[in-house]
């Protein structure tokens, strides 16, 4: 299988990988870096663009912008220039995590109790409090109690039938049924619980496979829909934190990756890997306003 780097940039915690066929690049964030980052899937070449707060998640629009999910709240972003912010936790101990918008162009997003300090020191959290959102023209919308402590996996199946969103401290993913005329999801189930590492940022191929980064266990997972392991890819960085499909036939399966709080991290880590397969994967939703 043939593996590579996409350019020489390492990030902090790189997240939420966004293919973009129109100018051939791959979007991310980089939350410890402060950046939004584009990185040119052919060359690896890098442009970054700064932000004030931290940015956890983004899925671009259909105008050249993004949406982006920052510790503080949910904004527009265009041309390097941050728009109004809406907020989902008004405590300043929480902030939002995960991102990503629905087959109708909803974004939502997840929070957590900040694990990170003021300076970006590792924080411990005292409890698991994090609930998920929707994004609509009534401002943030609460869909679950409070109860995650890092949510990550946040997914919507092909057939738009199914939702799935995990918890990287409780080890598992859940699956809901999905409504998505209504935004509205029902009937969760655990679809997977334990295996190496823990669940972080996922992604669908056509096949309806749920293709996760195992942080910790420097391995990709690809879940069939009943929720058992089909094959594992080993990567070249020990905290993958997040997987998209790219290239024009969205074969090239990429995995950002984690350097943050490593004693001694190897080349690879906190880089944006590239890998050929035989698989074709599903496009991330675009934001619709």
């Amino acid at each position: 299988m043939n593996i590579r780097v996409l350019g020489d940039l390492r990030d902090g915690v790189g997240e939420s990988p966004f293919w973009n066929p129109c100018d051939g690049k791959v979007w991310s964030v980089d939350i410890t870096g402060r950046a939004l980052i584009a990185r040119d899937l052919a060359s690896g070449k890098t442009a970054n663009f700064a932000t004030d707060d931290l940015p956890t998640a983004l899925a671009l629009d259909l105008v050249g912008g993004a949406i982006v999910s920052f510790a503080q709240g949910v904004a527009r972003w265009h041309d390097g220039k941050t728009g109004p912010l809406i907020q989902a936790e008004t405590n300043p101990v929480m902030r939002l995590n995960e991102g990503a918008c629905d087959p109708s162009g909803r974004m939502w997003v997840a929070s957590m109790e900040n694990n990170l300090s003021d300076d970006l020191q590792p924080r411990e959290q005292a409890r698991a409090c994090g609930r998920l959102f929707r994004i609509d023209a009534k401002g943030a919308v609460p869909m679950t109690e409070p109860e995650f402590g890092i949510p990550n996996t946040m997914v919507w199946s092909p057939e738009r039938d199914r939702f799935y969103l995990g918890d990287s401290l409780r080890n598992t993913i859940w699956v809901w049924d999905y409504d998505d005329t209504m935004g509205e999801i029902s009937n969760r189930r655990v679809h997977v619980s334990g295996g190496p590492g823990v669940p972080d940022g996922s992604c669908v191929d056509a096949e309806g496979f749920l293709w996760t980064a195992r942080f910790g266990a420097g391995r990709v997972i690809r879940y069939d829909p009943n929720g058992k392991p089909d094959r594992e890819i080993i990567v070249p960085a020990q905290n993958p934190t997040a997987t998209t499909f790219a290239g024009s036939d969205l074969s090239t399966l990429i995995v950002t990756s984690a350097r943050f709080g490593m004693e001694n991290p190897e080349d690879a880590d906190g880089a944006m890997i590239a890998l050929d397969t035989d698989v074709i994967g599903k496009p991330k939703n675009r934001f619709v306003q």
